[in-house]
Formats: structure tokens, sequence, C-alpha cells
């Protein structure tokens, strides 16, 4: 999926490594990027220039980030913000979340969702328009007995424009995919069965009408006995189209799944 793409970041942000990186990231997307390594800097370059999003960190010279907020929203009320931070506390993110931010986002965790959340910035605000959309139509169902992991899989669908159904358990699934006849399916191996799974996919891949649907295997079977399934070697048995470990990066999920899609 392509998209044209404008408007301005600006990123306050001590670590000059840091810099680096966001600014190769976000000058790829095709956004507008400022640098500040400090608030004072930060807030001069806001009076001067209008920004669409501002990424500041918890950790600058003259005070912490969330301290730095309610002065920013005296230069720019309406700027979104999303917050960084190397580690989170329970304490921490209660004292971010007052502060009325758009994202807070952990360092450690995956650029991916940073790149995610900067888009959907841009995307709230009507300044990332497609130019070629041939997935957003596109209907995903995810088969999964985790709500947490449903909920933040949807998030990243969601960010790609796919519509997204969701099934907890095998009879569900089997009466949505029947229903709503998705266009590709994300299997969970075990569920409330250990052989869920494969049952579904069977079934599908069997049947006359579903069997040119999609599955994207999901399993958490190699980290929990070290097992790894493969289209390749594991393909007579189980006939899923991919097989994808948990945990997912969010950039792997969105590659497969484009890769998956009939086109």
């Amino acid at each position: 999926m392509y998209y044209q793409k404008s408007g301005k970041v600006l990123i306050i942000n001590s670590d000059r490594e840091t810099h680096k990186e966001l600014l190769s990231l976000f000058a790829s997307e095709g956004y507008q990027v400022e640098i500040s390594e400090g608030l004072t800097n930060g807030l001069q370059k806001l009076k001067n220039i209008k920004f669409d999003c501002l990424i500041i960190d918890v950790e600058l010279p003259e005070m912490k980030g969330y301290q730095a907020l309610p002065i920013v929203r005296t230069v720019d009320p309406k700027i979104d913000v999303i917050m960084t931070a190397a580690r989170n506390t329970p304490e921490l993110e209660a004292r971010v979340r007052e502060q009325d931010i758009f994202y807070y986002y952990i360092k450690s965790f995956d650029r991916e969702e940073l790149r995610l959340a900067v888009h959907d910035v841009f995307k709230k605000l009507g300044k990332i328009k497609g130019v070629r959309r041939m997935n957003e139509e596109a209907k995903i169902l995810i088969i999964d007995d985790d709500p947490a992991f449903v909920e933040a899989t949807t998030a990243i669908l969601k960010s790609g424009s796919y519509k997204v159904e969701a099934a907890y358990d095998k009879e569900e699934a089997m009466e949505k995919i029947k229903k709503e006849e998705p266009d590709l399916i994300l299997l969970d191996v075990m569920m409330q069965r250990l052989d869920d799974g494969f049952t579904i996919c069977y079934k599908l891949k069997h049947d006359p009408k579903l069997k040119k649907i999609p599955v994207l295997m999901i399993t958490g079977v190699t980290k929990k006995t070290g097992f790894k399934f493969s289209p390749q070697s594991d393909g007579e048995y189980l006939e899923a189209d991919d097989f994808v470990d948990k945990p997912i990066k969010a950039a792997d999920l969105l590659k497969r799944v484009e890769k998956l899609l009939p086109r």
C-alpha cells in the first residue's frame, strides 16, 4: 500500500544516536523532520514553525518530558504528542498519561510501533492520502482465544486499512468464515483444545468453497516446545499458507499479510 504524505514532525530528544535513527525513519516516510536536543530549543522551533506531531522524550536536560508538556501546550495547545521512554514503570506511565498524549512509546519496543503511531497522527489529520489502496477492503479474520493478542493484532492490521473480525473458538470461527467469507485468516495453533487450529485448517483446505482463503498460522508452540513449523516441511499435514511465531513484530505481520492477500 502506498501513500502520499505531508506534514511536519518535531523530535525533542537529547540522545544523538536516537536523532539519527528517527530522522532516517521519518524522512524515509516522507515527513519533514526537525530535531531539538532540549526543551528550550524545541519551544523556539514550535513558536516559529507549525508542527503536526511532537515526539518528546521523558528524559530532557531541563526537566522531565511530562513536566514539559504543559509548557508545550501554551505554545501549541492542539499538537499531537507522542512521548518516548527508555524504560517504563507504573508510576512513570501514570504521570505520562495524565498529560493527554496521543501515544506512549517504550524504546525497547519495535520501531514499527512508533512509525505506526506517527502514521496514525497524520491519518487522523487527513494528511495521508492513498495513491493505491488495493487492500483497503480486504477482510481479515483473526482466530485466537487470547483477547489481548487479538486486540493488539487488530490494531496493527487496522493501521494497514484492513477490515478485521475476530473469533475466539473453533465453532465461532467456522460460523464467521462461512458468513463473512474473509480474504485472509490468521489462525492460532492451540486454543481451547490443542488441535483446534489443525482442525480448522484441515476443514478449510478440504472445502471446495473455502480452500482458496489464505491461512497464516500463528503459533506459540516454538516458544513452549522448541518445535518449529514450516510450510515446506509440514505442509502435508498442516496446509497453512504461511507460519509465524509469537510474538509477532508489526512490520513482519503486515509484510506477510500483504504477500498472502489475493491481488
